[in-house]
C-alpha cells in the first residue's frame, strides 16, 4: 500500500528548509499522524435521510428548474427550494465528502465523491435515490478533493493531528536544520515552527440516452457542464467526456490532455470555452468522444473565467498570489469563427471574477466591491456601469434570464445572494441563504 505521507511529500520538500546555517543546539520536532478516511466509509453507498442544515462553506453551486443545489466543500450536497427566491426552503442534505462538481440532466444528478461520479434521481427532490457509482474515473488532485487518495487502497488522507511523539535533533543529525521531516507514520516540525502554527490545519487544503434533454445551469467557475447529452469535466490538465446515453450510469468516454491552469468551462453550441491561466481554449464537441482543440486565445498569466453570448466570448481576468501577474480586466472576444478568435475590446477593472450576461446587461463580480451591472452595445461591447450592488463580496453568479433573476454566491463567509433584475438590469435584493456563524 502506498504510505499516505508520500501524498505531501512535494508539500514537506517545499517548506524543507535550514533553521540557521550553523548548528549549535539541539532542536525538539514535534509529530503529527496522518488523519485517514477509509475507502469502505467513503465508497458507501447508504446515503442517510438527512434534512438540510445551515450551509457552512460553500464551493460550486447549480439551478435546475426551481431547484438550487449547494456544494458544502468537503461535507456534501444542499437541496433547495427556489421557486421563491426570497424564501428558498430547504429540501434535503445528501453527504457526499469530497464533492466539488455537480450537473443535472433530465432529472438526474450527477456528482463527484473525490475521484468517483455518482448519479442520484431527483423525481423526489426532498427524497433523492442513489443510482449508480462509478469509480475512479476523475483526476486525484486538489480540484476534486480535500484530500488526497491513497491510490493503492483507497484511502483518503485528510489531513495530521498532533501527537505525543517527539524527536531530539543535535548537530549532524540527517535531520539537522530542516523544518519538518518524515520518519514512519509521522511528519515532524520543529517545536519553534510549531508554535509559530499554532491552531494551524495541517490538513492538504482545498487545494454540468444522447439526446441533449433538458439540463440546468452553472455559474462561469464551474468545471462541470452538459451539452448534447454528454458530461464534460474539466480537471487543472484535462477534460473528461462522459456518456449519458445510460442516463443511470455515467461512463467516462474519453480524456482530453489539456495542459495545466485550466479552471472553468462553458458550452456554447457545439463548442466548450475553457478558461485557464495562460489563455481562454476552445473546443469543438462534433465528435464527444474526440474533443477537437480549435483554437487558444492566450493572454497574461491570470484566473480566467469565461462566458459566451451570440459569438462573443467575455472573460475576466485577475491577478494576485493565486493567480500570476497582478492587474485586471475585462476582454471581449470575436468567436465568430472559433478557429481563429479576434479581441474587440480590453477594460481595464478592479477586482472581477465570475461574470454572466442577459441580452444587452452583463453582471460583474467584483469581490468586496459587490455584484457590477454594465450595459453592452448592440456590437456586443462592454458600455457603462449603470448599477451596482455592494451589500457583500461577490465571488460568481448564475444569471437566470427567463425569471429576471441573479444568484450570487461570495466569498467566503458571504453565502448567497439573491436578486430580480428590471430590464435596465437593476438588481433588487430578494433573499439570502446564510452560511454557518463563525464557521
Amino acid at each position: 500500500m502506498k504510505h499516505p505521507l508520500l501524498a505531501l511529500l512535494p508539500f514537506v520538500l517545499l517548506l524543507t528548509g535550514c533553521l540557521e546555517e550553523t548548528c549549535d543546539e539541539t532542536i525538539t520536532y514535534v509529530g503529527y499522524e496522518p488523519i485517514l478516511l477509509s475507502a469502505a466509509e467513503w465508497r458507501n453507498d447508504d446515503f442517510p435521510e438527512l434534512e438540510s442544515e445551515s450551509v457552512c462553506n460553500p464551493g460550486a453551486f447549480y439551478v435546475y428548474g426551481d431547484l438550487l443545489f449547494i456544494l458544502d466543500q468537503g461535507e456534501g450536497l444542499h437541496i433547495f427550494d427556489n421557486a421563491d427566491n426570497a424564501n428558498p426552503r430547504p429540501l434535503k442534505f445528501i453527504p457526499v465528502k469530497g464533492g466539488t462538481g455537480l450537473a443535472v440532466r433530465n432529472g438526474i444528478l450527477y456528482v463527484n465523491q473525490f475521484v468517483d461520479m455518482l448519479a442520484f434521481d431527483l423525481s423526489d427532490p426532498a427524497s433523492p435515490e442513489f443510482l449508480s457509482r462509478t469509480e475512479d474515473v476523475l483526476r486525484n488532485e486538489s480540484d476534486y478533493s480535500y484530500g488526497y487518495l491513497n491510490a493503492a487502497g483507497g484511502d483518503i488522507l485528510l489531513g495530521y493531528a498532533e501527537t505525543t511523539e517527539t524527536r531530539e535533533v543535535s548537530c549532524g543529525s540527517l535531520y539537522q536544520g530542516r523544518d519538518l521531516f518524515l520518519e514512519d507514520d509521522l511528519i515532524f516540525f520543529a517545536f519553534n515552527q510549531v508554535s509559530s502554527n499554532a491552531g494551524r490545519d495541517f490538513s492538504v487544503a482545498p487545494l454540468a440516452s444522447g439526446a441533449p434533454g433538458t439540463v440546468g445551469i452553472g455559474g462561469s467557475l464551474a468545471r462541470f457542464t452538459i451539452s448534447g447529452g454528454n458530461l464534460y469535466v474539466v480537471s487543472e490538465s484535462d477534460l473528461r467526456t462522459f456518456s449519458l446515453a445510460d442516463a443511470t450510469a455515467p461512463a467516462l468516454v474519453a480524456t482530453t490532455d489539456l495542459g495545466w491552469g485550466i479552471e472553468t468551462i462553458f458550452p456554447y453550441k457545439d463548442m466548450l470555452f475553457l478558461g485557464s491561466q495562460t489563455g481562454m481554449l476552445i473546443y469543438g464537441i462534433d465528435n464527444p468522444a474526440a474533443p477537437e482543440h480549435l483554437s487558444t486565445f492566450q493572454h497574461v498569466l491570470s484566473c480566467d473565467p469565461v462566458v459566451v453570448q451570440d459569438d462573443i466570448a467575455y472573460v475576466t481576468m485577475w491577478g494576485g498570489s493565486e493567480c500570476g501577474a497582478r492587474g485586471d480586466q475585462l476582454t471581449v472576444i470575436d468567436v465568430a469563427n472559433p478557429r481563429s478568435p479576434r479581441e474587440l475590446q480590453s477594460v481595464p477593472m478592479s477586482n472581477s471574477h465570475g461574470l454572466g450576461v442577459d441580452g444587452d446587461k452583463l453582471f460583474l463580480c467584483s469581490g468586496e466591491e459587490g455584484l457590477k451591472v454594465f450595459d453592452l452595445t448592440d456590437e456586443g461591447l462592454l458600455g457603462d456601469e449603470r448599477f451596482v450592488a455592494d451589500e457583500f463580496s461577490a465571488k460568481d453568479v448564475i444569471v437566470l434570464p427567463a425569471k429576471r433573476e441573479l444568484i450570487v454566491l461570495g466569498w467566503q463567509q458571504g453565502g448567497i445572494r439573491q436578486y430580480d433584475y428590471a430590464s435596465n438590469g437593476k438588481p433588487t435584493y430578494a433573499g439570502a441563504i446564510n452560511v454557518c456563524d463563525g464557521e
